[in-house]
This record gives structure tokens, sequence and C-alpha cells, in this order.
């Protein structure tokens, strides 16, 4: 009697972890009184994600001129750098940063701006300090 029950909970915790698995990725052999559970995986590797494109775009196909046109509205409209008519356009796959700005504070607030408008294009920031 204690033998049939430990096969109940054996059985039990295969059909258990394989509900957890997704299907047709894994086979689970019933035991059977005079054999032992065996539970075999699927060793296929998962299909590896495509390749990142050479246009820089993002999730939501956005041209990195969009992007550009957009980090420069945020400067534009930033209380501290619209003075000074800070530009944003895009090189390759980079958006760049130029004009003006007075102090090392504003150069870096320019760049932090760029940065949270397009977190995965490269920003290259050649703003000068007068």
């Amino acid at each position: 009697m204690l033998f049939a029950k430990g096969i109940s909970v054996s059985t039990a915790a295969i059909l258990g972890l394989a509900a957890c698995n997704p299907p047709n990725t894994s086979q689970t052999t019933v035991p059977s009184t005079s054999a032992p559970t065996t539970v075999t995986e699927n060793t296929t590797a998962p299909t590896a994600p495509a390749p990142a494109t050479t246009t820089a775009q993002t999730g939501q196909n956005q041209d990195i001129d969009d992007i550009a046109d957009r980090v420069e509205d945020a400067l534009d409209s930033d209380g501290t750098l619209k003075q000074f008519d800070l530009d944003a356009d895009d090189r390759g796959n980079a958006i760049v940063l130029t004009g003006r700005v007075q102090t090392a504070e504003q150069k870096a607030l320019a760049e932090q701006i760029a940065r949270q408008i397009a977190p995965n294009i490269s920003i290259n920031n050649e703003i000068v300090i007068q």
C-alpha cells in the first residue's frame, strides 16, 4: 500500500511539472509498477531573435530623423535650454547635439533630455560651452 501511494505522489508531481511546461516542449513517461520514472526534455535550442537592423529604428518603427526632431523639440521646450536654440540632427545611427550653452550643467542637461527621448540611440554631445 505504501508503494502504491508513493507512485501516486510521484505521478502527481510529474503531471504537475508537465503542466508547467509549454505544449510540445517535453515528454513524460508515465511510470509503471516495475520501471522507474523518466522525464526527457526537448533539447532543441530556442529560436534566436532576429538581428538588429542597420537602420536605427525603435520598436514603434520611428525613423531616426523623427526621433531627432522630437529631441530638438524637447530641448526647445525646456525652460533652461530654450534660450540657446540647440540643434539635434541625425548622423548615421546617432543623434548629434550641437549649439552653444553657458555652463557644463546646461550641456549635461541637454544630453540627459536627449537620452530620455531616445534611450536606445547613440547620443553625441557636441554642444560647446561659451
